[in-house]
């Protein structure tokens, strides 16, 4: 199923089981005759069609969704969880629903109770899935400017890219289209959109771990070939500032990142630890440095609104990148940045 084809289906059942429900409580209100509702025929039947395309949707849904619990290969996480138990509950009430209707009809009266249960997990399933949904699936914005296009592009040309594959091609908004539609069809058959997109990356660290995952088999559903690799991959380097400015959740640096935190955290933080620095900058190696790690995650732009400090404010920072954001840096390479940007971008009096 596409990204788009997910996302309208999505939203679709949430309106349709908020309109159902509104419907219901307001046919309940009028009185019976003859143990007939004098309810409108017209209303009636639009919530009756409401009601089966609402039954429509969930199988579909759930058509897609089952065989993906079968594909996890990790424990699947809290909010997987709390969205499959809603999905579940959501159809165990619809068939109580329709057994009531068709088969004890004396049971009627636990029908508003069943429709009040309907609208909130539909609400919570909706509120749990469809944020992400539409995060993997924006490309628009900043995705597409020309300065993080150049990024992409440049991010890209460092990566060890089949052959024949060139990052001014991937870098367009159409192959950019073409990864997310990856992305949302082939990478979510194994793993939950949040835990894909919780966690920034680094160009090198996005390849690395797409290659990981194209190797891995799966019973149902399709695998990651060669030729998805660099498009998911280009996708998640495009999107990895917008993650870092919406993720709420940091995680800690990557376990193999372990010995370059417990280094760079020894990093001088004052001017104190100064004499232990090399004597002479080297502004054009340094340069070439910092743009080659922190366009990884960042555009240039963003470090030049941080605005001046001097070198204990950029090593504070430079460490929180290596410590939660994954930054992958040596220790020399860290001590580097912080110079050149104590250096070119120091604290304004």
């Amino acid at each position: 199923m596409s990204s788009t084809l997910s996302i309208v289906l999505g939203l679709g059942f949430v309106l349709l089981g908020i309109t159902a429900v509104m419907l219901q409580a307001w046919l309940w209100g009028f009185p019976l005759e003859d143990g007939h509702s004098t309810a409108p025929r017209l209303w009636t039947r639009i919530h009756r069609v409401v009601g089966l395309s609402f039954v429509a949707i969930y199988i579909t849904m759930m058509i897609f969704m089952v065989p993906r619990l079968w594909e996890y290969q990790v424990e699947l996480p809290a909010r997987t969880v709390f969205h499959a138990v809603a999905a579940i509950i959501i159809g165990v009430l619809l068939l109580t629903k329709l057994a009531i209707i068709r088969l004890f009809p004396h049971f009627m009266g636990a029908l508003p109770a069943l429709g009040l249960g309907l609208l909130i997990n539909t609400v919570v399933l909706g509120f749990l899935s469809l944020p992400y949904a539409l995060q993997a699936h924006s490309l628009s914005g900043d995705t597409l400017t020309p300065q993080n296009l150049e990024r992409v592009r440049d991010v890209l040309g460092g990566l060890p890219l089949p052959e024949g594959t060139h990052p001014s091609a991937l870098a367009t908004p159409e192959r950019l289209a073409d990864g997310r539609d990856v992305l949302t069809r082939k990478c979510t058959v194994c793993h939950d959109m949040r835990t894909v997109l919780a966690k920034p990356r680094s160009g090198p660290g996005w390849f690395n771990v797409v290659v990981r995952m194209a190797e891995k088999p799966l019973i149902m559903g399709d695998s990651l070939d060669e030729r998805d690799i660099p498009l998911v991959t280009a996708y998640l380097i495009a999107i990895t500032p917008d993650m870092q400015q919406s993720a709420k959740v940091r995680t800690k640096a990557m376990k193999d990142q372990a010995e370059r935190v417990a280094e760079v955290a020894e990093m001088p933080t004052d001017t104190a630890a100064a004499d232990t620095a090399p004597a002479a900058l080297d502004l054009g190696q340094a340069e070439i440095i910092y743009k080659a790690r922190c366009t990884q995650c960042h555009e240039l732009e963003e470090i030049d609104n941080h605005g001046g400090d001097d070198e204990a404010g950029w090593a504070t920072i430079v460490k929180r990148m290596v410590e939660d954001e994954g930054a992958e840096l040596g220790e020399d390479e860290a001590r580097t940045i912080v110079r050149f940007l104590a250096t070119t971008k120091n604290k304004r009096a």
